[in-house]
């Protein structure tokens, strides 16, 4: 394995990292408050995903 691909392996693994914590910390702060689990997070998640990924291959 080259050095670029190790970098970014370790680049893209600290991205999701990052999207995982956004995910957690939405969620505890949402149950924290109301006491209930609101799944509203995960149709987000998954729009702005989608919404990524259709901006990526429509631009490049």
């Amino acid at each position: 394995m080259t050095i670029e691909i190790i970098i970014q392996a370790i680049i893209s693994g600290l991205l999701m990292g990052f999207i995982y914590a956004l995910i957690a910390a939405g969620l505890s702060l949402i149950f924290g408050l109301m006491g209930i689990v609101n799944f509203a997070h995960g149709e987000h998640l998954m729009l702005s995903m989608f919404s990524s990924f259709w901006l990526w291959t429509l631009l490049g």
